[in-house]
């Protein structure tokens, strides 16, 4: 039986919250799943962002499996974030727990769901058997953090106020769709839209035109960076290298860099600078909705020789009327039935 997080379900929470697969690269790596934590305090709030749904065995036949997504009401798409334990996906009680969060999603308003698996994993061919398909794949990089005294963030900005980043503004925001719009291809903007801005971002300009823009995420376990950079930008590796030399943090946290298939010419780039292959991942997608077309209609002709016959009765407009009769009254002048005009 699959049904939604309650308090009955803490002691399985519990028991599952480490044995399971995080399928959000960028949750696991900035700030891990944290199960637990989630559904508990998403049970509190109103306004509820992680959905956890747990499956009970019946009767000691199959196996208790939980499964979670993540879906903000103002997008169009839904992140499975969590399922457990991650055997259960080659199992029918996980699948059956794929078709249970897909609905799930999908009356919340969600348009998409989406999944970032390792293509190695027995969980990638699970999820193409619930209906997931692959519409891109990623890289993500590593670089591990220095040693010495940590810098403070002022500091660490301070070193990117001569240099060709800047941070991003509100004014940016027609221009970095622009960018958007030309680097990543169609099919990915059908199910994901621009990244969020939240401020923390850098910006490169030459000549008042936007040629690269990077997406940031900090979290206790790590730094997220996702690079849009524009082919006719000049020097990127020198961009990226001072960029990296000046927001690389000191106080045991790894940088984290994904590039998109579309974006494949950094991963040379961001080699020579320094940084680690850490995982390949396919990022998939399930829709949740269909397209309806609208009808248009379309003149019917008949075939050559037949003759169309009207199905409703036609009137005669040649015939006169019936006489209207009416007891005990005399006729009014102009009248049909009483066969004199009406005076002039």
């Amino acid at each position: 039986m699959i049904r939604p997080f309650d308090w009955r379900d803490l002691s399985l929470l519990h028991r599952l919250r480490n044995g399971g697969l995080c399928l959000d690269a960028q949750l696991a790596l900035t700030r891990g799943p944290n199960t637990l934590q989630h559904a508990l305090l998403d049970a509190l709030n109103p306004v509820q962002t992680t959905h956890t749904l747990v499956g009970r065995s019946e009767g000691g036949n199959g196996r208790d499996c939980l499964g979670q997504y993540v879906f903000l009401h103002q997008d169009a798409l839904a992140r499975l974030t969590f399922v457990s334990p991650e055997q259960a996906l080659s199992e029918a009680d996980g699948l059956h727990l794929l078709d249970a969060l897909t609905r799930s999603a999908g009356s919340q308003g969600a348009r998409h769901l989406v999944a970032e698996v390792d293509e190695q994993l027995a969980a990638f061919q699970s999820l193409r058997e619930a209906g997931f398909a692959v519409y891109a794949r990623q890289r993500i990089w590593r670089l591990e953090p220095e040693l010495g005294e940590p810098r403070e963030g002022s500091q660490r900005e301070s070193e990117l106020v001569n240099s060709p980043w800047r941070r991003e503004q509100s004014s940016d925001d027609l221009a970095l769709a622009t960018l958007y719009a030309n680097l990543v291809p169609a099919l990915v903007q059908q199910v994901e839209a621009p990244p969020r801005r939240t401020g923390r971002g850098w910006v490169h300009a030459r000549e008042g035109e936007v040629l690269g823009y990077l997406y940031v995420d900090r979290g206790p376990l790590g730094t997220w960076v996702q690079p849009y950079l524009h082919p006719a930008a000049e020097a990127v590796e020198a961009l990226l290298r001072t960029f990296l030399a000046a927001t690389h943090t000191r106080r045991g946290r790894p940088l984290l860099v994904v590039v998109r298939s579309y974006q494949g010419w950094l991963n040379d780039i961001l080699e020579r600078l320094g940084l680690q292959p850490a995982c390949d991942q396919a990022v998939m997608v399930r829709r949740l909705v269909v397209p309806i077309r609208q009808p248009a209609a379309v003149p019917e002709r008949a075939p050559a020789g037949v003759t169309v016959k009207p199905t409703a009765p036609m009137a005669n407009f040649d015939a006169e009327p019936p006489a209207v009769k009416s007891a005990g009254a005399p006729p009014r002048p102009g009248d049909l039935s009483s066969g004199r005009p009406a005076p002039g």
